[in-house]
This record gives structure tokens, C-alpha cells and sequence, in this order.
């Protein structure tokens, strides 16, 4: 009985990394880098800092906010790589996280399957 609930509860998370990881790499394979300049910070309710970025396409300058908190507030000026969607240029996301979360995700949903395998068919 044990060995079932374990199974589940890593089926569960395998099948919730592997979602997240396809939205992830869809959105880094639909969208497009661009170097943004940080404009602004400001503080959201749990503390975390939320940066105002300016970043050019199509030859315009586009003023959005970065959809990552950070713990630290970059300075004013700084250069951030980022990802906006092409269809969407004002949702952007730092391109540094989104990697790092491409590769949180894949190990849940290998990790799921490890579990699903060892637990449930073995």
C-alpha cells in the first residue's frame, strides 16, 4: 500500500513537472532575446523587487515590467537578458530564470517518473 501512495504521489509530480516544462520551453522557443535596462524597482507585499525594464522591438522601445522577483534589487541602468513573447512584446521574463526553471522542471518530471517506475512497476 505503501509502495502505491509513493507511486502516486510521484506519477502527481512527474505529470505537474512535465506540464511546466512544456509551458516553459514554449515560451523560450516562441519568444525572442532582447537585453533590457533596468529603469526601476519597487517592492512587492512579501518583499521580493520587481523590476521595470526598457528593451527595444522592432525598433521601439518597450517599458514592461519583469515577471520574476528578485531578492535584491538590480541598479538602475543594469543590463538584463531577456525573453518577451513576439505576439506580446510587454510580457517578458529574465532568460536567466528561465533556463534554471527548464531544468527544475525536467528533474520533477524525471524525478516523478523515477518514482512511477521504481514504486508502481517494479
Amino acid at each position: 500500500m505503501e509502495n502505491t501512495i509513493i507511486g502516486v504521489i510521484g506519477a502527481a509530480a512527474g505529470v505537474v513537472g512535465l506540464v511546466m516544462f512544456v509551458r516553459t520551453l514554449i515560451f523560450r522557443l516562441g519568444g525572442a532575446e532582447a537585453v533590457g535596462r533596468v529603469v526601476s524597482a519597487r517592492q512587492d507585499s512579501k518583499g521580493r523587487y520587481i523590476h521595470k525594464v526598457a528593451y527595444q522591438v522592432g525598433g521601439e522601445e518597450v517599458v514592461s515590467e519583469d515577471s520574476e522577483a528578485y531578492m535584491r534589487p538590480l541598479d538602475s541602468g543594469a543590463e538584463l537578458p531577456l525573453i518577451y513573447k513576439r505576439n506580446e512584446p510587454t510580457r517578458c521574463k529574465s532568460l536567466r530564470e528561465v533556463n534554471l526553471s527548464l531544468i527544475g522542471f525536467g528533474i520533477l518530471a524525471l524525478m516523478g517518473a523515477a518514482f512511477v517506475i521504481r514504486f508502481l512497476v517494479l
